[in-house]
């Protein structure tokens, strides 16, 4: 099987439905999905926002580039990452060599509009600035657009393809860009081997 293929990542801004497409494309291809923000609560002990309260942002980041770096020893999973896993660029660089990463994007308006129905939002991701989060979205995408874009192997407008078209479009990705096919055996059922299940560091 071809090495980038072992693992996919997904990336990109909150509100982008990677967990969702994570899932369904773990289940297509009889992978193992891993939410990263799940996994940091859980081993953290909270909400993302009450872990940020108790510690601040530098501690959850911290967390964050840790478990990045636990990737490439896994097998046959796709990986939802956060928003502001990119800035990680070091640990994302090694996932450039062995995973196949895919940015799932959205126009900011489209961004604001999935934030302000989800009425959990806040609590997933507090604001990095003190100011509203919808109000943070240009400047972040800004700062974050050119690093999704560098660290992607394949780049997806999720304001025009709803979910199951997503996990289309990043199947035959993988048969056309790494020449992957279901003969091949990848796109099988497997044991993860990597994070089964979150535990406290």
């Amino acid at each position: 099987m071809n090495e980038k293929a072992k693992n996919i990542v997904l990336t990109g801004f909150r509100a982008t439905g990677k967990s969702l497409v994570g899932k369904m494309l773990a289940e297509r291809l009889g992978y193992a999905f891993i939410d990263a923000d799940n996994v940091l609560c859980e081993r953290l002990g909270g909400s993302i926002a009450n872990i940020v309260a108790r510690h601040g942002w530098a501690f959850f980041r911290q967390a964050e580039r840790a478990l990045l770096a636990e990737v490439p020893a896994m097998v046959r999973t796709v990986l939802a990452t956060g928003g502001g896993a990119i800035e990680h660029q070091e640990q994302w660089q090694r996932l450039s060599d062995c995973c196949y990463i895919v940015w799932l994007e959205a126009d900011a308006a489209t961004l604001r509009q999935r934030m302000g129905d989800d009425p959990n939002s806040a609590g997933q991701r507090p604001s990095l600035t003190g100011r509203p989060i919808q109000d943070e979205i240009a400047e972040l995408l800004q700062k974050r657009e050119p690093l999704y874009s560098a660290g992607s192997d394949l780049r997806l407008d999720t304001a025009a393809h709803g979910p199951a078209a997503l996990v289309d479009r990043i199947i035959s990705a993988l048969r056309s860009d790494l020449g992957v096919s279901d003969e091949d055996g990848a796109f099988r059922a497997v044991e993860c081997r990597g994070i089964d299940s979150p535990k406290n560091p």
